[in-house]
Formats: C-alpha cells, sequence, structure tokens
C-alpha cells in the first residue's frame, strides 16, 4: 500500500510552486513512497539503550593556538607587489567584471 497518494504529491508540488506534468506526480509519488518506505524501516530500528549523540567526534579544537607573530608592515608588503593601488595590491579584472 502506497503512503502517499498522487493528490498529496500534487499538494506539495503546489506548495513548492512546481509545474509538474501527470507523469512527472506518478513518477514522484513512487519516488516519494520508496523514500518514506525508507524511513519507515529506519524509524522501525530498536535503539532502547543507544545513547543519542550530537557528533561522534570528541576532538573539540584540533587547532594551534592563534599567537600574534611579528609579520611585514602593509607599506612593507605592498613595496614588493608588482602593482599596487589605494594601499592594496593591483591585480588584473577578471570575468568582465566592471570594476
Amino acid at each position: 500500500m502506497s503512503q502517499i497518494s498522487r493528490d498529496e504529491v500534487a499538494h506539495l508540488a503546489r506548495l513548492a510552486r512546481l509545474a509538474l506534468t501527470d507523469s512527472e506526480l506518478d513518477s514522484f509519488v513512487g519516488q516519494l513512497d520508496a523514500i518514506l518506505g525508507h524511513v519507515g524501516q529506519i524509524q522501525a530500528v530498536d535503539v532502547t539503550g543507544v545513547e543519542a549523540t550530537d557528533n561522534p567526534l570528541t576532538d573539540v579544537n584540533v587547532f594551534r593556538s592563534d599567537d600574534p607573530q611579528p609579520s611585514l608592515s602593509q607599506d612593507d608588503a605592498l613595496a614588493a607587489a608588482p602593482n599596487a593601488a589605494e594601499g592594496r595590491f593591483a591585480v588584473p579584472r577578471i570575468l568582465g567584471e566592471p570594476e
């Protein structure tokens, strides 16, 4: 027995503002019914005694500490640039974007 009707699929399509043909509706009925069947199988699994978890990974932060280090000044960095303008690196325009 189907868990979702053609009318329910049509209603969902209207809510999603999808214009579906009759053949698409019929196809989606079968696909959504299969999905709902799989969801039902998952819901039927006995999870008694299984502790809920939102993230199985126990590592919280695997990054090194963010300690400030000496670095180049803006003027020193731009001095080595092939082209600079208004205190920034100047690069060629790409993809025809306007300036």
